[in-house]
């Protein structure tokens, strides 16, 4: 069998417990407290089934948003960065890369 060395610090980065950090975690006790709060609230005025469906809809969103990373960016400032728009950023001619096709003004 072929081994490969890995440092520790690249398997273990940052996690807390359960292969989570410490904001997924927050997120997920956030979205606990949510779910709790609202099964406390309309637990008489609406049927358990329908009542635990909106509350399992809820608690998803609150850990898809926190726990799921792409690229290293949560969902939450995935949709942020696409409703602020195109990112533009100044951009200069004048530099080492020089378009030597352009004519020279006289």
């Amino acid at each position: 069998m072929i081994k490969v060395k890995i440092t520790k610090n690249i398997i273990r980065k940052g996690e807390v417990g359960f292969g989570l950090t410490l904001p997924q975690i927050i997120i997920g006790i956030c979205g606990l407290a949510v779910g709790l709060g609202m099964f406390l609230m309309l637990k008489d005025k609406m049927s358990l089934n329908l009542l635990m469906t909106l509350i399992f809809i809820v608690m998803a969103l609150f850990i898809m948003f926190g726990i799921v990373r792409v690229d290293g960016m949560s969902l939450g400032a995935i949709l942020i960065s696409m409703f602020k728009g195109v990112d533009k950023r100044p951009y200069c001619i004048e530099g080492v890369c020089r378009n030597e096709l352009v004519q020279k003004e006289k």
